[in-house]
């Protein structure tokens, strides 16, 4: 149910409500006897049974119930559509409340499995809409549940006990590239390649290429080794090796 039909749904419920208790007030007091009782009102859902927040006092009389609410000191006469309507507005909101904790989990289950995962690909995979996904990630991290880190122009999001390193936590936001993924595949595998062997193995651009090699040897994921020439051949930092390891990231 969308927004703007839930909150018609609970206008309307809230209105009858008010005019009915309205109405009530019309009615002589009827004496309530001796079997007297807290009754719940409850509705069986498709999942579950959702209780409403408060007791009723009731007693069974001819053509209706007895009642004494929360802030009344009278007994009044209401029919039975009235709890109908209540039970109605509680079953409506506790359906949005499970649906919205399901998309949170789901939230939380994607981030476990994926660590490094962007905005934009975290919503590929829930398909969700934008603002709930932004909503509950903000939520999510105010509360500790996930943390996140900016590489770029992009946001990349990790349980909190997947690492407190940040370079770590930087090195598996960049290998989810998969340009940058074969890269350092490459460097693990050969221990030490040039710029124009990745162009040629991966078939790769080499503008495109300088401009991964760059951005990796920032972050101190690459080194450069001194030789004479004019190739210098990289290897990865015994750290990375060890993350990407490790972490089995490539």
């Amino acid at each position: 149910m969308g927004d703007r039909t839930r909150k018609a749904v609970l206008a309307v419920t809230l209105t009858l409500v008010l005019s009915g208790v309205a109405s009530m007030l019309f009615f002589n007091s009827i004496p309530v006897g001796p079997d007297v009782a807290v009754q719940d009102l409850s509705f069986s859902g498709s999942s579950e049974t959702v209780f409403i927040d408060f007791h009723v006092l009731a007693a069974s009389v001819s053509g209706g119930t007895a009642v004494l609410l929360p802030g009344f000191t009278t007994k009044l006469y209401t029919p039975s559509c009235i709890f109908v309507l209540a039970v109605g507005t509680v079953s409506i909101s506790r359906r949005d409340e499970k649906s919205q904790q399901k998309l949170r989990d789901r939230v939380v289950d994607e981030i476990a499995s994926n660590p490094g995962i962007h905005l934009r690909e975290l919503r590929r995979y829930l398909g969700c809409a934008m603002g709930a996904l932004q909503y509950h990630l903000k939520h999510l991290e105010r509360d500790g549940y996930i943390t996140s880190l900016k590489n770029g122009n992009s946001r990349h999001f990790f349980l909190p006990e997947f690492s407190d390193d940040e370079q770590i936590l930087r090195l598996t936001a960049v290998s989810r590239n998969p340009t940058v993924a074969s890269i350092l595949f490459e460097c693990m595998r050969n221990g030490r390649v040039t710029q124009a062997e990745l162009s040629r193995t991966l078939s790769l651009d080499k503008s495109l290429v300088s401009y991964y090699i760059s951005n990796l040897l920032s972050v101190g994921v690459l080194n450069t080794i001194r030789v004479f020439g004019r190739e210098k051949p990289m290897i990865l930092a015994s750290w990375a090796h060890s993350a990407l390891t490790n972490l089995a990231l490539v």
